[in-house]
């Protein structure tokens, strides 16, 4: 076998390589290779979810998931937020309107009154919803969610890309 060894070093070279290959596939077989792939998560989205550091191909999936629930958890609060200032509002304009029907039957009784009734119907148009202002919130609303929308997309197609699996 040695003379066929010395003979030959071509054939053996070509065994070395073949095991080393071999070696290296095991190897590689043997651990988690999502560990060694660093995906590109943006920086807002690591602070939102508590992830500090590079996050591998490994950990997308909790990441996402947690990504997943802070977007729902602060979108429900926003709009629970947001359901409660237009209750307040509602509140002030029926007791500015209260408070504006006193003043006005009761303003030309004083002297001065109807300067009084003035400022406080001033004040009340303060507190009074601008014509179309529903609709632009309606609107924002809308361009926030489809904003967040998409952006959930763009990161579900980069992770399918990278991944092969949703």
């Amino acid at each position: 076998m040695k003379n066929w060894i010395q003979k030959n070093p071509l054939a053996l070279s070509a065994a070395a390589a073949a095991v080393s290959v071999l070696m290296f596939c095991l190897a590689a077989a043997g651990c988690q290779v999502g560990d060694l792939i660093k995906v590109n998560v943006p920086n807002e989205v690591k602070e939102a979810v508590g992830v500090e550091g590079d996050v591998t191909l490994t950990e997308v999936p909790v990441v996402w998931e947690d990504w997943d629930q802070f977007v729902k958890k602060n979108t429900d609060r926003f709009e629970s937020q947001t359901k409660k200032s237009y209750e307040l509002l509602g509140f002030i304009n029926t007791a500015t309107d209260i408070a504006i029907a006193s003043a006005e039957s009761a303003a030309p009784a004083f002297p001065g009154g109807a300067i009084v009734f003035g400022l406080l119907a001033g004040t009340a148009g303060l507190f009074m919803k601008k014509p179309g202002a529903d609709k632009v919130l309606a609107k924002e609303k809308e361009d926030s969610y489809n904003a967040g929308i998409k952006r959930a997309e763009d990161l579900g197609k980069i992770w399918e890309e990278q991944d092969g699996t949703a």
